[in-house]
């Protein structure tokens, strides 16, 4: 269907040969018809390769093929559209150039929310206003910038296209919205795009067609007519209204509150839902304006330095008199065991979504295979779909992102030199830390972070024997490659790498396994026949396929199985070992799912289910004065390394104990709330049964991470 629908572009471009040719023409219009030419080029392209997808978009195709060869022939003919303008009467050219304006400062915000929404079509974002004030200052200020020629108009116009086509591609990858942060971490974003299939549809297509209007729009756009008797003149002028429309560009920008004065909300859980609903830019705006973390309120120093001094003393009387933890405390002191974290990429139990509607029970060992675990359960993430580094910062450093903000990403924009963090610590008490991830050591800006977090290794994708497709691999080529499955090296081939360090290394391992396999995108159909699934969830009618979704399931078969053989090799190891095994994430997939399944439930509720993985903590030997009988406990990432550290009977920080104390009262975080000891929720903004406790836990973490960076 895509290699036919490119037709329609190539029978358009062709037409638009044959007929321009007895055209008028300057070199200047060449180059304005050159766009929209080359954008049916494009798109004939994109057909023949097969990345036009979807029967709307040969209808769009249909609408956008006349539409770029009318741009084309128009631009071509300006100069005669221009003597036109010229015989109006002066009272006429000032009306149609207000309309004029007025309409490309629409198209240039319909460039920026078509491609990945339809609300503006249907009525348009609530902040319409805003988006138009803010595009038509940014052209004023390129206008006059560049002595009132359209030409240095394009670098606006393309942003906003960048904006628009990007914003489609990250909802479709990742279903959530372009945010402040996702900007420091290009190089992260390009090092995983090789997974993906950059194809369009017909909202995107449609975004194409925009793109040609505005810059049709542009191209008749009249040169200058000097009016002032000397050059520099207009020059001053025109460079004193570009001051001035900068000047209210920035003002617009950073003087009002757009979360507070001006009323946008940001949904971190949902925030495609606000961009689409408020507009793009308001949007971007008010999450670059959230970006400072807030001091909470009552914070100083002093206050947030006496209530952690306090509930870290509370935690140590109270441990002081409970003999499991004294025993558990001898035992580490002589044994010290080492301790593996495996981060497994998107791990998680999509049964939670009532057996996906087909009877589906989740990953069998995980579930049943660990009955002698110290803890398991449900573990609350900030992140969904993707922002791995963002569930890494949570466990090593025991900090949450609901009171850093949503929507953050503190390994690209914080300095985390002076930040505790969980290898450090145990560096301190004679371990040997290892982080590793097999892929590019730059993602995340580990190379940069992990260093300063206390780890002494880091092994990346070149020490797996590089990238896994040799024929990318320019660094080491002719080395042998481990295994690979699906996206990446397998989970099996990371465990070899840390059964071999537990074999061969004298002091006692702090390991962080991050894996790639299960990374997405999920239509890669590159699974072995064992691990294909075939799963059809009933009642569902939505843009998840069941191939998406069952290559999915078939990865985590296979980290189920790689788990499995993983803990057997360390229960045959003769030296102590603690496992901690979790998910960062849930795959973008599940939100679909989430959204069909569950559309009235309350907000807090509905974002729980799809921010949520799961955890294990397991040892290869019998903690002293622990029952090992796998307890269900509900927690968060910023707690799991204290809760594993208490378990074990490990040293815990100052931090850690405050944290410990509170635990017994708020046993978990989320995004937008808490949990207390009940296993009931509250709204963070709620006035609860544990509201002073979880100010207490703000300002506590306040005192820990944002004095500190």
């Amino acid at each position: 269907m895509s290699q036919a629908a490119a037709l329609i572009p190539l029978a358009a471009l062709v037409w638009l040969v044959k007929s321009s040719r007895a055209l008028p023409r300057t070199p200047s219009s060449l180059a304005w018809a050159a766009f929209p030419t080359l954008l049916l080029v494009a798109l004939a392209l994109l057909g023949f390769a097969g990345l036009l997808e979807g029967v709307l978009t040969i209808v769009a195709l249909a609408i956008a093929s006349p539409t770029l060869t009318f741009c084309a022939r128009t631009s071509l003919t300006r100069d005669e559209l221009w003597r036109t303008r010229a015989s109006w009467d002066a009272e006429t050219r000032r009306k149609c150039d207000i309309i004029f304006v007025a309409v490309l400062v629409l198209l240039c915000a319909l460039l920026i929310e078509l491609p990945f929404t339809t609300v503006f079509i249907i009525g348009g974002p609530r902040y319409l206003w805003l988006e138009l004030l803010l595009c038509g200052l940014l052209l004023a200020t390129l206008y006059f910038l560049g002595q009132r020629r359209a030409v240095a108009c394009l670098p606006a116009v393309l942003l906003f296209a960048a904006a628009g086509f990007g914003q489609h591609f990250v909802r479709r990858f990742k279903n959530s919205a372009i945010l402040p942060t996702d900007l420091l971490v290009l190089n992260t974003a390009a090092a995983v795009t090789k997974e993906y299939v950059f194809s369009f549809n017909e909202q995107t297509v449609l975004g194409v067609t925009c793109l040609a209007l505005v810059i049709c729009a542009l191209s008749l756009v009249p040169p200058p007519q000097p009016t002032e008797p000397s050059r520099a003149h207009r020059i001053l002028r025109n460079l004193g209204s570009a001051g001035i429309s900068l000047a209210l560009l920035v003002a617009l920008i950073v003087v009002p509150d757009y979360m507070g004065q001006l009323g946008i909300e940001m949904r971190y859980w949902y925030s495609i839902n606000c961009y689409e609903e408020q507009g793009f830019l308001p949007s971007f705006i008010a999450v670059a304006q959230d970006m400072p973390i807030r001091k909470p309120d009552g914070y100083s120093d002093e206050r947030a330095t006496e209530l952690e001094e306090a509930h870290a003393q509370a935690w140590r009387t109270q441990g002081a008199k409970d003999p499991s933890r004294t025993q558990a405390v001898e035992q580490f002191a002589q044994s010290q065991p080492s301790i593996v974290v495996v981060m497994n990429e998107s791990f998680c139990d999509l049964s939670i979504y009532d057996g996906l509607h087909d009877g589906y029970e989740g990953p069998s060992f995980f579930k049943e295979g660990l009955t002698d675990a110290l803890a398991s359960g449900t573990l609350n993430v900030s992140v969904h779909g993707a922002g791995t580094c963002n569930s890494e910062f949570e466990f090593l450093t025991g900090n949450a992102l609901c009171f850093v903000g949503a929507g953050k990403y503190p390994y690209s924009i914080y300095d985390l030199t002076d930040v505790d963090a969980l290898p450090a610590q145990l560096k301190e008490i004679g371990y040997h830390t290892l982080a590793m991830h097999p892929n590019y050591a730059s993602n995340w800006n580990r190379n940069r972070i992990y260093p300063l977090m206390g780890f002494d290794e880091y092994l990346s994708i070149d020490d797996f024997g590089g990238v896994p497709d040799p024929a990318i691999d320019t660094q080491t080529p002719n080395e042998p490659h481990c295994e690979v499955f699906h996206s990446g090296v397998s989970d099996a081939a990371t465990y070899d790498v840390v059964l071999e360090r537990l074999r061969t290394t004298d002091k006692p391992l702090f390991v962080f396994d991050v894996t790639m396999a299960n990374h997405g995108s999920y239509d890669q159909n590159n699974l072995p026949q064992a691990y294909r699934m075939n799963y059809q969830p009933k009642d569902y009618v939505g843009e998840e396929t069941p191939e998406r979704l069952n290559e999915f399931l078939g990865c985590i078969a296979r980290s189920d199985d790689d788990l499995r053989a993983f803990v057997a090799e360390l229960r045959a190891l003769s030296k102590p070992v603690v496992l901690v095994f979790f998910g960062d994430h849930q795959p973008t997939l599940s939100m679909s799912y989430n959204d069909y399944w569950y559309p009235n439930e309350p907000e807090d509720v509905h974002a729980r289910r799809a921010f949520c993985t799961d955890y294990v903590i397991w040892t290869n030997y019998d903690v002293a004065g622990r029952e090992q009988h796998n307890e269900k406990d509900e927690t968060s990432l910023d707690l799991l390394a204290a809760q594993t550290l208490d378990l074990i009977g490990a040293p815990v920080s100052e931090y850690q104990a405050a944290q410990l104390d509170l635990r017994n009262h708020i046993t978990a975080l989320s995004t937008g709330g808490y949990q207390t000891a009940d296993r009931a929720w509250h709204a963070a903004t709620e006035d609860g049964p544990a509201a002073e406790l979880y100010h207490d836990m703000s300002l506590i973490e306040y005192l820990n991470f944002a004095t500190r960076i």
